[in-house]
């Protein structure tokens, strides 16, 4: 699992943007979490998935509904062979003058998160129905772009904050708890940097803690608390799903491949090779030669 951030530049003017998105087994990354520095609110068209976003996972299905903040790492799984998305993002000045409280009141479904905050709004919730009306009249003015469709889009997304407010309305929280989130992301990305570079090599949490100007105790908390994941876990992972990738795409021995992704006790690698990929590396490699030989192919991935 990797964690790496999104850059989608937005119109500066009109910073907002609405597309249909297919994701496949050939086009997708389902072992990245990302983040950006917009709002996300995606509507699943069809398929089946899973969302991963601050340590819970969340089964989507037609009709649902599922909202990111700017600083929320979030992933996803296919659970078919493929997913159809309506995907809206908008940059936070697209809603709120920061000079105007009014403005930002609109974003607080994104900021201050009640307790009965969740990512995912199920297809079965009332406001559901609405949220889905008013993507799709955003999508429709979005692709007409008639006269005034900037204003009859803000006008929908407008309404479906307000739909998200009286949803999870929770007025304890303040908008300095999003900002001191956003400076300690930013701060985390440097070390992400740092370990993305040396994952593959003797890399201690000091190390890392240090990229990112924190501490190691204050690095380790909250590390875990961003990604879900222990330092060391993430470290493990990184390096587990490199070595897959390795023995995908090479003929050379999973000893060597283990020792060159940062595994130096081979019975260690396989025990967690089989932990974080299901299967042990030799059995995988010689599965996928198998069904490339013996399997007609027809277009369609067969590897999940």
């Amino acid at each position: 699992m990797r964690l790496v951030r999104d850059n989608i530049p937005l119109d500066r003017d009109f910073p907002f943007q609405i597309s249909e998105v297919i994701l496949n087994h050939e086009n997708s990354q389902q072992d990245t979490f990302h983040w950006h520095s917009y709002f996300e609110i995606t509507y699943v068209k069809r398929g089946r998935g899973r969302y991963f976003a601050n340590g819970q996972e969340y089964e989507m299905t037609e009709g649902d509904i599922i909202i990111f903040n700017n600083v929320e790492p979030h992933g996803w799984s296919l659970l078919e062979n493929d997913m159809q998305l309506m995907v809206m993002i908008f940059a936070p000045e697209f809603i709120a003058d920061r000079t105007q409280l009014f403005d930002y009141d609109y974003l607080k479904p994104f900021v201050e998160r009640g307790s009965n905050f969740k990512n995912r709004i199920g297809s079965e919730e009332a406001v559901s129905h609405e949220i889905r009306k008013g993507i799709r009249e955003i999508s429709r003015e979005w692709e007409e772009q008639k006269e005034g469709y900037r204003l009859m889009i803000k006008a929908n997304v407008l309404r479906i904050l307000t739909m998200l407010i009286r949803t999870y309305q929770d007025g304890s929280k303040s908008e300095e708890m999003l900002r001191e989130k956003k400076n300690a992301m930013k701060r985390l990305e440097q070390a992400l940097a740092y370990i993305d570079a040396h994952y593959c090599e003797k890399i201690a949490l000091e190390d890392a803690a240090g990229a990112a100007f924190m501490s190691s105790n204050y690095f380790s908390s909250y590390f875990r608390k961003v990604t879900g994941f222990s330092f060391s876990d993430y470290v493990t992972r990184l390096r587990v799903f490199h070595a897959r990738e390795l023995l995908r795409d090479s003929d050379r021995s999973v000893t060597e491949i283990a020792m060159e992704c940062g595994f130096h006790n081979i019975s260690n690698f396989y025990r967690l090779y089989k932990k974080h990929v299901g299967r042990p590396p030799r059995e995988r490699k010689n599965s996928k030669n198998k069904m490339a030989s013996s399997t007609p192919t027809d277009g369609k991935e067969t590897d999940k």
